[in-house]
């Protein structure tokens, strides 16, 4: 019996986003449990996957996209989160260079440890004023995903 691509490859397959990572405690959700996962707090539908085939190509479907904005009061960080509907997308190539899938043509990079892939996008959450006229410091997203 031949095994699967899958076996043979651990990158292939479904991979789920399991982590929406802002390095902030949060309990938006009222459950007195704080979480920096922002899957864990809110309420948005997470149905994001992606799926890397033995082609080369990578896709991405039902793409987790709420809108956050997060304010800062004293030490106190203030959650607006709302959940859009619809979905976004994308196909293309990608290649493996040592733990990383590197998504051309942009160069975007996944890390890959065996069982979970991690993208991190430097800065690209801000904090603002209480009134949202400046940025006042900005934290990292980490996106991970868990082989399905």
């Amino acid at each position: 019996m031949n095994a699967s691509c899958e076996d043979e490859n651990p990158l292939l397959g479904e991979w789920k986003l399991s982590s929406w990572h802002i390095d902030i405690e949060m309990d938006l959700d009222n459950d007195t449990i704080k979480s920096s996962n922002l899957l864990d707090e809110a309420s948005c539908e997470n149905k994001e996957m992606l799926t890397i085939f033995k082609n080369g190509t990578i896709n991405a479907i039902n793409t987790y996209n709420p809108t956050v904005k997060i304010s800062k009061n004293g030490d106190k960080y203030v959650f607006d989160v709302e959940c859009n509907k619809g979905s976004i997308g994308f196909a293309t190539n990608f290649k493996v260079l040592d733990d990383k899938v590197i998504i051309e043509p942009n160069g975007e990079e996944y890390h890959f440890s065996g069982k979970q892939l991690t993208r991190v996008f430097e800065d690209a959450i801000n904090i603002y004023n209480i009134d949202f006229t400046e940025v006042i410091e900005t934290k990292d997203l980490v996106l991970s995903y868990i082989k399905e």
